[in-house]
């Protein structure tokens, strides 16, 4: 492959090992191995350039400066007299700065995490093939600066490639997922989570014996590893199995037989769109409730967190009053219809979505529109749709009902929008959900849903070193929550809003009393168990901490915040001195959530206190790549809460040091 000024393209590859490659996929031979590591850790950089003395010290950081740069320039010479012979030239170098040039060479990195964003399991498995081992597998420069830098992206990468790993397991066909959760074992024999899914897919294909043998291997694995037994969330699904009480002893066959007509896993709620009745009865209006029909379908579709059944066809109740079914006998969850209506160019479309368990409506909307602006008109109902039914099945698979107001339309698809954004909790996302609760205040300066949401927003924002840490942010948090919680009492959602804002400005006690009341309004709301979880194990509460983490586990398993839950239990596990479990729960956070930094400190410390050095170090270059300000002096409370008993609070920071967290 050329590119425009006849120079050969290069691939560089850095999973599995190193290689480089030319034209027709000749690979390159390079002298040595500081010229290959100076390509590797190019390759990774910003704009795929970094300053003369990074590489220096980075590879020669034993030498004075002199040596260093005097062995940059030779290795840089015999690099670029190698790639010559190839008829490459990727090198380009100034005074201070040494870099390679983007538009010639192909990096499998990029196209392995650029492929992981991808909705369709077809995407996914894509994007996975690109992973064809840890980075840079068996290449080792014997310097510890690049040594460790290469490490800690290794763990990075492999974290994300369990984690795609697993989701795709859990979007493909039962026989297909049980290869990848076998595959997810290779790759790391001492991962529970994968033995757990192994587990889950066994169980739901009916293959309860086989299920029953890979707890048993868990467990053995996990007492010869690392002498601990099995997690409360394996534990409970071990009894899961073995409990004559539990409809999954019983009924797993028949539920594997329904979800097999549907090809998917049984965890993921499925909705049949039916077709939309035209009350005004123009054939134009027939054509334009199809093609919306057919736009809601195809958004739906993108989305994993629920299957779309049907397509394009009404589903209504047959001559003996049974519930909605679609071709093939599957029964689906939620049924979503509704109804055009037309006045000369102006449109209304009336949305519902109904649970079949029991008939009630789970959510409802009116859209207006006019008919001059048909495609964009549908688009954002399609889209205003999946926002919805996303939050409402969240909503409901935590039993909770949203009661506070809405607000008008664009309001509402703000706010959903917004929520969306949190849901993702990342540091890109969450600045994303803050600015689209202020645009949503703007419309509507009082709207109760905005200010929670935007509340909320800025608390996680900041723990999650998503936006400039500061009282007056913290405090600016607390107000909104107060505010929603003063307009609708009775409401849990802003009850938990409020303890988290709380905590932000330590006031443990009024928090808790918060989270209390949350839990009195609904005892099955996982967010208000696990955040009480988490107070509970900073207050010196151990037992009881534990005990409402594995509730809220419980209740929330496997929704989007399950990793913040299973962080309170690891807050609770340190407090407690069981730094082995709270070691091995927080490798899970980190593995599930990597890009939240609380949960990376823990893990550090954890791996600190049980002596494992090596790990506890790479723990801290994890956190410190994503936060490089953190150190010693601003880590506790200024990021991470501060426990109450002052003993549990030396302790974490004594470990934080042992790991190598920095002073100021």
């Amino acid at each position: 492959m050329m590119i425009d000024d006849g120079i050969a393209k290069v691939s560089i590859c850095l999973l599995g090992g190193f290689r480089i490659e030319g034209g027709q996929s000749r690979q390159i031979g390079l002298t040595g191995r500081r010229g290959p590591a100076i390509i590797a850790y190019l390759a990774r950089c910003p704009r795929m350039a970094a300053p003369r003395e990074k590489l220096a010290d980075l590879l020669w950081g034993d030498s004075d400066g002199d040596h260093s740069r005097n062995s940059l320039r030779q290795t840089l010479s015999l690099l670029r007299r190698d790639l010559a012979r190839a008829g490459v030239d990727i090198i380009q170098s100034g005074k201070d700065m040494i870099g390679l040039r983007a538009d010639a060479v192909g990096v499998d990195v990029e196209t392995f995490e650029a492929g992981l964003a991808a909705r369709s399991p077809q995407e996914l498995e894509t994007a996975l093939a690109v992973y064809g081992g840890p980075f840079l597998e068996g290449f080792h420069v014997g310097c510890n600066p690049f040594d460790d830098w290469a490490a800690a992206e290794r763990d990075r990468l492999l974290d994300r490639a369990l984690e795609s790993f697993e989701k795709l397991a859990r979007l493909v066909e039962l026989e297909a997922g049980l290869v990848l959760a076998d595959r997810l074992l290779a790759m790391e024999p001492a991962r529970e989570a994968s033995y757990r899914l192994k587990i889950e897919l066994l169980a739901a294909g009916g293959q309860r014996d086989r299920a029953m043998r890979t707890f048993e291997a868990c467990r053995n694995m996990l007492k010869k590893e690392f002498g601990v037994g099995v997690s409360p969330e394996t534990q409970a699904l071990w009894q899961s199995l073995t409990s004559p009480d539990n409809a999954a002893a019983t009924s797993l066959n028949s539920q594997s037989a329904s979800v097999a007509a549907a090809g998917q896993h049984p965890r993921r709620p499925s909705i049949s769109v039916a077709g939309f009745v035209n009350l005004t009865g123009g054939r134009g209006d027939d054509y334009f409730a199809r093609g919306l029909v057919q736009d809601i379908v195809t958004a739906l579709s993108e989305v994993s967190d629920y299957v779309v059944l049907s397509s394009f066809q009404d589903v209504q109740k047959d001559n003996d009053g049974n519930k909605p079914a679609v071709p093939g006998g599957t029964q689906p969850r939620y049924v979503l219809g509704g109804s055009v209506q037309r006045s000369r160019d102006e449109l209304r479309v009336n949305i519902q979505l109904a649970d079949t368990a029991d008939g009630h409506t789970v959510w409802a909307q009116k859209f207006d529109g006019r008919f001059e602006n048909l495609l964009e008109f549908q688009d954002r109902i399609a889209q205003a749709v999946v926002l919805a039914v996303t939050l409402e099945l969240q909503l409901s698979n935590w039993k909770v009902r949203d009661k506070s107001p809405p607000g008008g339309p664009e309001v509402r698809r703000l706010v959903n929008a917004a929520l969306m954004k949190y849901f993702e909790m990342t540091r890109d996302s969450l600045p994303q959900a803050k600015d689209l609760c202020e645009q949503a205040l703007e419309i509507d300066p009082d709207n109760v849903r905005a200010k929670r949401t935007l509340s909320v927003a800025i608390a996680v924002g900041l723990a999650f070193g998503a936006l400039p840490a500061g009282r007056e942010q913290s405090e600016h948090a607390l107000q909104l929550a107060q505010a929603a919680v003063r307009a609708v009492p009775d409401d849990e959602i802003a009850r938990v809003i409020l303890s988290f804002a709380l905590l932000g400005v330590g006031r443990i006690d009024e928090a808790i009393i918060e989270c209390r009341h949350a839990i009195s309004l609904n005892p099955n709301y996982p967010s208000a168990r696990g955040d009480i979880a988490e107070l509970y194990a900073l207050s010196g509460r151990v037992n009881e901490a534990l005990h409402e983490a594995n509730e809220a586990i419980r209740l929330g398993a496997h929704d989007v915040i399950d990793f913040w839950r299973h962080n309170s239990m690891v807050v609770g596990l340190f407090a407690g001195g069981d730094d082995l479990r709270a070691l091995e729960v927080a490798r899970k956070v980190v593995r599930t959530k990597p890009g939240f930094v609380r949960g990376a400190l823990y893990w550090a410390a954890a791996a600190a206190a049980t002596g494992n050095s090596e790990e506890a170090s790479r723990a801290v270059h994890h956190c410190l790549s994503q936060l490089p300000y953190l150190n010693l002096d601003n880590v506790s409370p200024g990021f991470v809460p501060r426990y109450l008993r002052d003993k549990d609070q030396a302790r974490f920071l004594e470990m934080l040091s042992r790991a190598g967290l920095p002073r100021a």
